[in-house]
Formats: C-alpha cells, sequence, structure tokens
C-alpha cells in the first residue's frame, strides 16, 4: 500500500456477474489499494449480496480514513443493483463525495443475438 498525501482520492467500482472489485487510485492514476469482496471470504452467490457488500465497505472506508483522505471521486463500471447502496452508504460517511462518474457501456444495437433454439 502506497502512502498518499493527497486529500482526495479515486475510487473506482467494477460490477461483475460474480464479484465487485474496489479500486483506491490517487488523481494521478497509481493504484493506492485494491480490494474485491471475494478476498472477505465469501464465495459464491453470496458475494453479490448487500450484507457482504456493506462488510466490504466498512472495510474500504476505514482504510480511506487511514489514508487521511476526505474526498472522493467514485467511477462506476457495470450493471448491478447495488450501485444506489453503496453511494447511499458514503453520502452517510465521513468521507465526502466530490463526483460520480458512471463507465458503463451501453450496446447501440451491435452484432444480431443469436436465434433461438426450438426443440
Amino acid at each position: 500500500m502506497l502512502s498518499t498525501k493527497s486529500k482526495s482520492l479515486v475510487l473506482k467500482i467494477l460490477f461483475t456477474s460474480t464479484n465487485i472489485l474496489f479500486c483506491l487510485t490517487n488523481i494521478r492514476g497509481t493504484v493506492v489499494f485494491w480490494t474485491s469482496v471475494g478476498t472477505q471470504k465469501q464465495k459464491g452467490a453470496k458475494k453479490v449480496t448487500s450484507t457482504s457488500i456493506k462488510i466490504i465497505l466498512n472495510y474500504l472506508l476505514k482504510k480511506i480514513i487511514g489514508l487521511g483522505c476526505n474526498y472522493l471521486h467514485v467511477q462506476l463500471k457495470g450493471f448491478s443493483k447495488n450501485k444506489k447502496s453503496i453511494l447511499r452508504f458514503f453520502k452517510q460517511a465521513k468521507v465526502k463525495i466530490l463526483s460520480i462518474y458512471d463507465q458503463t457501456s451501453l450496446p447501440h444495437n451491435g452484432c444480431k443475438s443469436r436465434k433461438t433454439k426450438r426443440i
């Protein structure tokens, strides 16, 4: 874990179908700390539940406050129903959110979907 003297950090959150990855970087993009829900001994479908997300967010908040950070820029990527709950958690915490950026890519009628198989 790198030491940082910056008052603001960037929190990048990647939602996959089976896991949620958190990456904490400084403003220039150097990784300070990273973790995922799977590192907290949560396996299988339990990784994407709201209780496991709250556990990892408490762990992440302790690391952010330990680094002396007061402000966060949040970048979200991926599809999940838990995006709003994560943002609500940081609004209630001591850390203030300066910006929220959603990088989720949406298809613009790209490749044709496969035909459904009839039995």
